[in-house]
């Protein structure tokens, strides 16, 4: 029995741990979240920069920067993308009903992201809390 097991996505007792340490600390500090993700679009645009991809490069400088100066603006930006891959499902969907349900929940939650933006922090912490205990939960086969 090993301690990390590879597998899709990954598996073991580690990972499992590690995701429910991550998940917590999210659902005690939300805006860590976004400050992990401004650090690394700094860093990726730096190995960019240095890979010699300017643009893509510097653009990614550009937007770890905004989001450490304004971190909230980073939910918006999801928010927004949200409604637009929403509306995008809705008429993309010819009204089969599944994508016609998923545009609409894509839509709305979109819209919940606007209106309260600290709930996409919450639900990052609970998909990895839940990822977690799956992981633990399979490792030991608890079901």
């Amino acid at each position: 029995m090993t301690w990390l097991i590879p597998g899709l996505p990954a598996g073991g007792p580690a990972l499992g741990i590690i995701l429910l340490v991550i998940g917590i600390v999210i659902l005690i500090i939300p805006r860590i979240i976004n400050y992990l993700i401004a650090a690394a679009l700094i860093l990726s645009g730096i190995g960019w920069c240095i890979a010699g991809v300017w643009l893509w490069g510097i653009l990614a400088i550009i937007a770890g920067i905004v989001i450490l100066i304004i971190p909230r603006i980073l939910n918006y930006v999801v928010g927004i993308w949200l409604i637009i891959l929403g509306l995008g499902q809705i008429f993309a969907s010819g009204w089969a009903l599944f994508p016609l349900i998923v545009g609409a929940l894509t839509l709305l939650f979109g819209i919940l992201v606007m209106v309260n933006p600290g709930i996409l922090n919450a639900l990052v912490a609970v998909i990895f809390i839940i990822q977690g205990l799956l992981m633990l939960a399979q490792y030991y086969h608890w079901f």
